[in-house]
């Protein structure tokens, strides 16, 4: 199965020190029948400390929290967290993505867009959320909408006005804290028994907005300090969907259980259903970590059971002694975090990481971000620091982005000889001067 989500762009403003719209770029060229991406698959973001590297890859989680967590934006931490994150001067986060879904019986493009700001009580809400749609055949399309929301009513949507009236009844009050796709998929009984004229569901607006909800689930973010879950939500909701077309169905389902967006080993908790799936993860994370401690023997599950779930932890046995996962060394802990976004990005998934290198050797970062780009068959974008990769990187296409403090966003291009690494260290890279000198700090650390 070919890669049937590729994410093309983002757009993001209005997080942290982000100001001003930045836009990365995942594909350079046209999308049309020809649409290729092989050479397109990994992206480093490079950045001075404080440039935005992380609020982007944060801006991403928003999105995926907002749409498919009940109730993110009334939570009282993730008001906290808000508060906090957005940039002071424009008080509101944008963010845009385009994306190709490309399937056997369906190529076309969509740009989602959010917006973010607070209310007359100082509250966050969802000031705006739309979804657009072209044919992914024709690099001519234009774009036709399928929904927007704005100041929490639904502004338009496609569909006839009898079926507009029962979702704008469903959802009010409703947008300003909730997604609208989050809500599209809930609030619509359509396996349930009932009055007729209540089934508010259209086969290609249920494509769209299952599509969307889709490629939210299948991208993995990883950020340094935050725990990740695992999200079940999509697959039960897709298989009580009514969605007409089956073959469609089914590859979304199959698509999900290739990328194993169900399980993962760094789940505290398994679904009864999915511990089988989970053992041969933990087998799979075995093999992965042996590459780098070859004397490791097993990892082993201590599993505890809680009604429909099971409690997990895991336990690396080296034969005379076995010791638990977190009291393992920080760059083996870092390795089985990032196990699960490594079979993401190598098997169809789209994937955010933060701050790849730390606690990793520069040779198997090395090593890891080289298999990527060789064998890797998803999407990788992480931020980093170190200047390894760049040797590596630079014989693919738009991987590498440099990240200025004034919001401005620079690709690499070919420089005849001119390598990325030096262009960089030595300040050539246009708004991203290091014109700091040794000297810079006599007088500083001295008595």
């Amino acid at each position: 199965m070919a890669n049937m989500f590729y994410l093309l762009n983002m757009s993001i403003s209005g997080i942290k020190n982000i100001k001003n719209e930045i836009q990365l770029d995942f594909y350079k060229k046209t999308v049309d029948k020809n649409f290729n991406p092989e050479k397109y698959r990994i992206k480093a973001i490079y950045g001075e400390n404080g440039s935005g590297k992380t609020a982007i890859i944060t801006a991403v989680k928003i999105f995926q929290d907002l749409i498919l967590k009940d109730n993110y934006l009334n939570e009282s931490k993730t008001q906290i967290f808000l508060r906090e994150i957005v940039n002071k001067t424009t008080q509101k986060i944008h963010l845009g993505l385009e994306f190709l879904v490309d399937a056997d019986t369906i190529k076309v493009v969509y740009h989602y867009s959010l917006q973010i700001g607070k209310n007359a009580n100082g509250l966050y809400e969802i000031q705006r959320e739309a979804l657009n749609v072209k044919n992914g055949n024709y690099a001519n399309n234009k774009y036709k909408p399928v929904f927007e929301c704005k100041d929490g009513e639904l502004y338009y949507i496609n569909c006839s006005d009898e079926k507009k009236a029962i979702l704008k009844k469903k959802s009010l009050n409703l947008l300003s804290s909730h997604s609208f796709i989050y809500l599209f998929i809930t609030i619509n009984p359509v396996k349930q028994a009932g009055n007729p004229k209540e089934k508010v569901i259209d086969t290609q607006l249920l494509m769209h907005i299952v599509l969307c909800m889709t490629l939210t689930v299948i991208i993995r973010v990883y950020l340094a300090e935050e725990d990740q879950h695992e999200l079940y939500f999509l697959r039960k909701r897709v298989k009580e969907s009514g969605l007409d077309n089956q073959a469609l169905q089914k590859g979304l389902l199959e698509y999900s259980e290739s990328i194993n967006i169900f399980s993962s080993v760094s789940e505290k908790f398994v679904d009864k259903p999915y511990f089988d799936k989970y053992q041969e993860k933990v087998k799979q994370l075995t093999q992965f970590i042996k590459i780098f401690k070859p004397e490791l023997v097993s990892i082993d599950i201590d599993a505890k059971e809680h009604e429909e779930q099971y409690e997990c932890d895991l336990n690396l046995n080296y034969g005379n002694y076995s010791i638990n996962k977190e009291f393992e060394s920080t760059g083996i802990k870092k390795l089985i975090r990032l196990f699960d976004c490594f079979v993401a990005a190598s098997t169809r998934g789209i994937v955010f990481i933060d701050e790849m290198d730390s606690n990793l050797n520069d040779v198997y970062l090395c090593k890891l971000i080289e298999y990527f780009m060789y064998y890797g068959k998803g999407q990788l974008c992480f931020t980093t620091h170190n200047l390894d990769p760049m040797t590596i990187l630079k014989e693919n296409k738009n991987s590498i982005d440099f990240l200025s403090n004034d919001n401005h966003l620079v690709s690499w291009t070919s420089r005849g000889n001119a390598s990325p690494e030096n262009c960089y260290k030595n300040g050539m890279i246009e708004d991203s001067p290091f014109n700091i000198d040794a000297t810079d700090f006599v007088g500083i650390f001295e008595e």
